[in-house]
């Protein structure tokens, strides 16, 4: 199996661990694990993922909502259908592919000329997003009562109990998806960086305490939100140097991180497209620094 072929099975790979047993997720996966590009485009697909079901964990649906979707579900189901519309439904359900029809598409996929690309508009790009929006939402809904939306399972979240510690780079990846999302927005807006750490405190999760770079302490705040990766709980405390200018602190726990890296008084400087960033760890905690400036401004906050 080569990139391309894994990369198309993985984009339909469930988070729920039930394709495991699965010879074909399981040989893409192994790919995945040994191809450095795949394996970054896996690791960026599910912060993407993961972001986006935060998004989604943030709305607030109203009490009344699932009832609604009921009832209409009632009106529907008085519908009555012909006898063309059982023939039709019947003959779909007795399709079966034949056995050997994955294989030959994949050996179509290595043969076939590159064709032309017709890129689509704005509003098919649009439409996907919205798509899954609306059936992970009507998945909400139909939920009995009680029941969270965890219990919804979401393409590229690993479940919140997975005890497996996450590479630093999909903790980067997330963060830098979840800052540049249009629809970021902050749990708490606040300039008192106590206000903040005591928010993220109160929510269970690291807090930067006295770890936090001697150039930030003291400009003010901006705000703190939440950030779930893989599963493994952070935040992220944002603070403004000027106007328009911003750095971002991100926190987790450093036994849910895979790194290796310095202390707060020699962090370990990097680019990540048009983000420069600092990472390092101490007394149990693993900090990313991100911002939009120059690697030696960034390293003066140190």
């Amino acid at each position: 199996m080569d990139r391309e072929q894994a990369r198309f099975i993985l984009k339909s790979i469930r988070a729920d661990g039930s394709d495991a047993s699965d010879a074909d997720f399981a040989e893409a996966l192994a790919v995945a694990a040994s191809d450095r590009e795949l394996g970054e485009w896996l690791g960026r697909e599910r912060a993407r993922d993961a972001a986006f079901a935060a998004a989604l964990g943030r709305v607030d649906l109203p009490p009344e909502l699932r009832e609604e979707v009921l009832a209409c579900f009632d009106v529907h189901a008085a519908i009555e259908f012909d006898e063309a519309d059982h023939a039709l439904a019947s003959g779909l359900g007795s399709i079966r592919p034949p056995a050997g029809l994955r294989q030959e598409i994949l050996i179509a996929m290595e043969k076939s000329e590159p064709a032309e690309v017709v890129r689509p508009s704005r509003w098919k790009y649009l439409a996907i997003p919205l798509a899954a929006a609306a059936g992970i939402v009507l998945a909400m809904v139909l939920s009995k009562p009680g029941e969270t939306s965890s219990t919804v399972p979401i393409a590229g979240v690993v479940p919140a109990n997975s005890g497996t510690a996450v590479p630093i780079s999909h903790v980067e990846n997330s963060a830098i998806s979840t800052l540049e999302s249009p629809g970021f927005t902050l749990d708490l807006s606040n300039p008192d960086h106590e206000v903040l750490f005591n928010f993220i405190r109160n929510s269970g999760r690291a807090c930067p305490g006295g770890c936090v770079p001697k150039g930030l302490e003291d400009i003010p705040g901006i705000g703190c939100r939440t950030l779930d990766v893989d599963g493994k709980e952070g935040a992220i405390v944002c603070f403004r140097r000027g106007e328009g200018d911003a750095v971002h602190l991100v926190v987790f726990r450093e036994a849910d991180v895979k790194a290796s890296l310095p202390t707060c008084g020699h962090p370990k400087l990097g680019k990540h497209g048009d983000w420069t960033v600092a990472r390092w760890q101490q007394d149990g905690r693993v900090f990313l620094l991100l911002g939009h400036l120059p690697e030696e401004q960034l390293d003066q906050l140190f």
